[in-house]
């Protein structure tokens, strides 16, 4: 007698093999993603300190338009801007120091949003800042992770926290 098909038998147990690998390939992927998100957190870490340390570098010392002179940029909206001919140093790159689709925290409710604690140059961290474009009189000295209002400071996979990055 000639048999075509698989028994019930045998499709029951290659659905668990199934099932068992799923059960363990998940988290996996998961992690996966985590390390991608936080590879991407800190290349944009890097982007956005780089784009400071480059308009500080092209600035002159002539004050904006009445308010106290810092070289600092007073936005993270100017590191995507072109700095006027009249800020900057001799032959200076003009910028921008930044894309402009790359300020975003990609651990925010979608890539592109920008939600980072920014502190000034006079050492004052500004929380949960949720637009680029707000000026800070003492200028934008460096960017961080915010800190998370229900969890505090949120760790990376290897438990080292995002603000310390």
């Amino acid at each position: 007698m000639s048999r075509k098909g698989f028994s019930i038998i045998e499709l029951v147990t290659v659905l668990g093999i199934f099932l068992a690998l799923s059960y363990f390939a998940l988290p996996a992927f998961d992690v996966v993603q985590v390390k991608s998100r936080e590879k991407l957190l800190q290349q944009r870490l890097f982007d956005l300190r780089r784009g400071i340390d480059f308009y500080v570098n092209a600035r002159n010392s002539t004050a904006v338009s009445g308010a106290p002179y810092t070289p600092y940029p007073l936005s993270i909206a100017s590191l995507t801007e072109v700095i006027p001919a009249g800020l900057l140093k001799n032959a200076a790159d003009t910028g921008p120091f930044v894309p402009a689709g790359s300020i975003g925290n990609p651990f925010g409710r979608s890539e592109d949003e920008f939600t980072w604690d920014i502190r000034d140059c006079d050492g004052v961290w500004h929380k949960n800042q949720l637009h680029h474009a707000i000026n800070y009189a003492a200028g934008v000295y460096d960017v961080r992770f915010p800190e998370d209002g229900v969890h505090g400071w949120n760790k990376a996979i290897d438990e080292t926290f995002y603000k310390d990055w």
